[in-house]
């Protein structure tokens, strides 16, 4: 599926330091439940965003936005 959105640069930064904070809670709230205990630490993120497409649709977007605000410095 391809999405398209028009952000204004403050709306895209505010929009991405929330994604980070709600997957850094994600990952806290799964990182350490019973079903990842034999998952090895390494292979462990990888898990999570498996089980959790919220979360692996949030980290996508984070990259989408990353790039984006680069490209938008890069022409300024």
């Amino acid at each position: 599926m391809h999405v398209h959105i028009e952000l204004t640069q403050p709306i895209a930064e505010a929009w991405l330091q929330r994604l980070r904070s709600e997957l850094r809670e994600g990952f806290q709230q799964h990182w350490y439940d019973d079903k990842y205990r034999d998952v090895p630490v390494g292979m462990r993120s990888a898990r999570i965003l498996q089980d959790y497409p919220a979360l692996a649709g949030h980290k996508k977007t984070i990259g989408v936005l990353q790039v984006a605000l680069k490209q938008a410095e890069q022409r300024t």
